[in-house]
């Protein structure tokens, strides 16, 4: 009997001990998938981030056209003409308002202590009283030499003026940042050119020393090297410090903080065709479209209103006037002798109408000189004008004629880069196997790295002419603009 009870108990205490190794068990495994869980969450969270760090950081470059335009946004300058234009628009409205009646009001009040005159008697009295009025007038031109129109209409060319400065300036920075952006992108690509030169000036150099170890090559050779791979280093590092100083330009025409980075786009999509809009077309389109040649015209116009507004003073002026009051009168001592307040308003009434006259006779020549230095000024304004039609017909052509140009340059110096890449390269070989001097090897380096510069200088110097051909022609800099 206890036999067969510790037999019982032992297999209870092993179906216990099996019961708990599972439990174990099962707790490892759900924690250990638990932490795999952990583990890829944290993994697609990481390449989440990367992913979206990479997108931003691709997002966040800056093409010339977005350079542009945040330039314009954060420019000074351009600020200021918008409220320049927004004074020309209250002098407008002031001006237009000045035709109208002018309309006033006014009430006064007063005490007096001792002598004074009874209004009721009209006669001298010693006693406090109390006195008040209340008075409403009007003045309105019936005429003043039309200067009132005059002012209206010079104030509207003011404000159509204004609205073509304000483009004006927005067009110039504009113009700023996309030469400096192509800055940028030139000393982008002299750096790599540098940086191609030096690599391959230095793998030159291994060789040269190599060949020197076996004697085919002389010190005077390995140095010539030497000194060739010093001049490209030293050309890196001032390419590396133009590529800054423009990068610092770029951000201050564009108004970019300079503690932070700007990250442009170095890729920029041109098509190296030729214009098919005719050069005497793009002409005639700017002369009779471009914005310096409108505000030109403008300013004429202001010039010669100005000028007739002046001669305004010649003429008399006439006036309406009208005028309505009434008033209140009372003893401080004896208040019961006057009438009441509201019957006093109502029979003090009373009201004028007037018309006045002034006629100029003479003021010291001011009129004169004044309308005389007005049609100077209108004259100097039609000479600006005739000013600023040569330039802008000067600038389409001479843009149009080297947008023609650099298009051939680049061309032709693609063709020139590859002979000279190919005039290098046989020369490098031929200076391997000791048949040419190192001055050889260094004068066929300098044309290529030339070659490229100048290839490079074209190509960009033609995306920003054609720009301003197509600026001239009615396009505008920057594609998405809102203009006011």
């Amino acid at each position: 009997m206890i036999k067969e009870m510790r037999m019982k108990t032992t297999r209870l205490h092993d179906n216990k001990t099996t019961s708990l190794l599972d439990v174990d068990y099962n707790k490892v495994q759900k924690q250990k998938a638990k932490s795999q869980s952990i583990i890829r969450t944290i993994f697609i969270l990481l390449v989440s981030n990367f992913l979206t760090l990479g997108l931003a950081a691709q997002s966040s470059l800056m093409n010339m056209n977005d350079c542009m335009a945040y330039a314009v946004e954060h420019s000074t300058s351009v600020g200021k003409k918008i409220n320049a234009l927004d004074d020309a628009k209250q002098d407008y409205n002031s001006s237009v308002a000045s035709l109208f009646p002018s309309l006033s009001a006014s009430v006064s009040g007063a005490t007096n202590f001792g002598r004074s005159i009874d209004p009721e008697t009209n006669s001298y009295t010693n006693v406090s009283t109390f006195s008040n009025s209340y008075g409403i007038s009007g003045s309105m031109p019936l005429f003043a030499g039309l200067q009132g129109v005059n002012t209206v209409r010079a104030a509207k060319v003011a404000r159509e003026r204004g609205k073509h400065e304000l483009q004006i300036s927005r067009d110039e920075i504009a113009m700023q940042t996309m030469q400096a952006y192509i800055d940028v992108l030139y000393y982008i690509g002299t750096v790599k050119i540098a940086q191609q030169q030096l690599e391959s000036s230095r793998q030159m150099l291994k060789g040269a020393k190599k060949l020197y170890e076996i004697g085919r090559k002389s010190a005077a050779d390995v140095a010539e090297v030497e000194s060739q791979e010093a001049n490209y280093d030293y050309l890196l590092t001032e390419q590396q410090n133009n590529l800054a100083l423009a990068e610092i330009r770029l951000r201050e025409i564009m108004n970019f903080p300079q503690d932070q980075e700007l990250n442009i786009d170095e890729n920029i999509d041109i098509e190296f065709v030729t214009m098919l809009t005719p050069m005497e077309d793009v002409v005639n389109h700017a002369l009779n479209n471009n914005d310096k040649i409108i505000s030109s015209k403008l300013n004429t116009e202001y010039a010669k209103i100005l000028y007739k507004r002046m001669k305004g003073n010649y003429f008399p002026s006439l006036y309406l006037y009208g005028g309505y009051n009434t008033s209140y009168f009372v003893n401080m001592e004896n208040q019961a002798a006057y009438d009441a307040f509201l019957n006093q308003l109502r029979n003090n009434v009373g009201s004028y109408i007037q018309v006045g006259l002034s006629i100029p006779i003479f003021s010291g020549l001011s009129i004169k000189t004044s309308t005389h230095k007005a049609r100077n000024a209108w004259r100097n304004a039609e000479l600006d004008e005739i000013a600023v039609r040569n330039a802008v017909e000067s600038e389409v052509t001479t843009s149009y004629q080297q947008m023609k140009g650099f298009a051939k340059q680049y061309l032709l110096g693609q063709k020139k880069v590859e002979a000279a890449q190919l005039a290098y390269d046989g020369i490098a070989a031929k200076f391997e196997k000791g048949l040419v001097t190192a001055i050889d090897l260094q004068t066929a380096s300098t044309t290529l790295l030339q070659a490229k510069s100048d290839c490079l200088r074209s190509k960009l110097q033609y995306i920003i002419e054609y720009k301003m051909v197509e600026y001239y022609n009615g396009i505008e800099l920057i594609r998405v603009k809102t203009r006011q």
